[in-house]
């Protein structure tokens, strides 16, 4: 599912990648908000709708109808292949691989497109994820703050494709419980030239939920493109409004 995405994005922007590697700031999960452990149906609640991304985003959104909302337990997950590097979390959201020997209780994932053209992001995938207790969230996070701080600067080929897609991350950060990161998806077709899209990824904590978000973007250079789209800032803007949902429904 995820490089289906990938590979589909690439196919409609071609971008060039030139970030410059910067690391910085000190996972601090923030306090624990919420009253109780959230999960079962209730984590759908916490997606956001086309309306709310639209507002965040200022370009329309329509349902992804390749990739429906998913619901349910850790079966929900990604499964595009085994961990081949601690950085592949960063690059893919929700690798079964990658959340492995985590207690996952719930998953909640849905797929957006653009809705219009001339517009800035491609695409906006949101997902959340449920644990037993907070303590399993935050130790979680910990985990990935450590390995998403390594990664800036690292290339590394995506498992299960029969093409052949590279993802480079160019720049992670951390602050306010939000992990982000800024990646280069590259797709190697035979016969023809290499193509790319940027990607911009974020992963936050909230009670006992990691919320996940992966935004797809045209050439952002372009500035008669319609949105607010940015690729280093908009991915943490979504996941803090998901992390609000969080503490609301709990």
């Amino acid at each position: 599912m995820a490089l289906a995405r990938a590979i589909a994005a690439l196919g409609v922007a071609v971008l060039a990648a030139g970030c410059t590697a910067v690391v910085g700031g000190k996972a601090q999960p923030a306090p624990n908000l919420a009253a109780g452990p959230l999960g079962g149906p209730a984590l759908e609640q916490v997606l956001l709708d086309g309306a709310a991304l639209s507002k965040l985003l200022q370009q329309p959104f329509r349902t992804d109808a390749h990739f429906r909302p998913r619901v349910g337990g850790p079966d929900q997950l990604q499964d595009d292949g085994p961990a081949s590097s601690d950085c592949l979390g960063v690059a893919v959201m929700l690798q079964r691989s990658v959340y492995q020997p985590a207690r996952v209780k719930g998953v909640a994932i849905e797929s957006w497109l653009h809705a219009a053209r001339s517009v800035k992001v491609i695409s906006v995938k949101e997902g959340v994820v449920s644990f037993p207790a907070a303590a399993d969230a935050d130790a979680l996070f910990a985990k990935f703050s450590e390995q998403w701080r390594k990664c800036a600067g690292t290339t590394l080929p995506l498992p299960g494709s029969a093409v052949r897609v590279t993802a480079k991350i160019t720049d992670t950060r951390v602050a306010d419980s939000v992990l982000a990161a800024t990646v280069s998806m590259g797709l190697t077709v035979p016969g023809s030239d290499p193509a790319a899209v940027l990607e911009g990824r974020a992963l936050g904590v909230r009670g006992n939920c990691l919320v996940e978000v992966e935004l797809d973007f045209f050439n952002t250079s372009n500035p008669s493109h319609q949105g607010s789209g940015d690729v280093d800032t908009s991915a943490a803007q979504i996941a803090h409004a998901l992390m609000d949902r969080v503490s609301a429904l709990s």
